[in-house]
């Protein structure tokens, strides 16, 4: 106080009130246990340790809504992404919108994987076929060389140009 004086509770040990009572506090948190998914009967006669673990569970849930809608978000702007050649105004003749997407995003570590071995698959199978093809290229131009009589067979100095003494 600024006179100095002591207050009516100050010096005689008596801590002051508090200004909820235990009881007050309980029945104003009881709508938000209820609107959570608490019983009456659990949040007045079962474990106290029961409302940490509900109010634990209603953060998850609130983060998983955050997630998906945070998703839900990404597709529309994909969407919109994919279509905006087409709504710009000054878009020439012909334009056409990017495809969409043709498969949901990875969410989980396993989906990423997937993914990841997909791409990793299509990559072999493109280098395999490129090989494939050159090996069928070289094999018919080493045919075409033999059956052109030069002796049958692959020489190395096939390619030469003829010379003299080749003559």
């Amino acid at each position: 106080m600024v006179s100095g004086e002591l207050s009516e509770n100050e010096g005689d040990g008596i801590a002051p009130s508090p200004s909820l009572t235990y009881a007050e506090q309980f029945h104003e948190a009881f709508p938000y246990y209820l609107s959570i998914g608490m019983s009456c009967d659990e949040y007045w006669n079962g474990d106290p340790w029961l409302a940490k673990a509900y109010r634990k569970a209603e953060e998850l849930k609130l983060e998983k809504m955050n997630q998906r809608l945070w998703l839900q978000g990404m597709y529309v702007y994909d969407a919109i992404c994919c279509a905006s050649p087409i709504l710009h105004a000054f878009a020439k003749k012909g334009t056409k919108a990017v495809p969409y997407p043709k498969e949901p995003y990875p969410l989980t570590g396993r989906q990423k994987k997937k993914v990841a071995d997909n791409a990793e698959k299509k990559t072999f199978e493109k280098g395999k076929a490129m090989m494939m093809a050159f090996m069928e290229r070289n094999n018919k131009r080493f045919e075409n060389k033999g059956e052109s009589g030069r002796g049958g067979g692959s020489n190395v100095n096939d390619n030469r140009l003829p010379t003299d003494r080749d003559k």
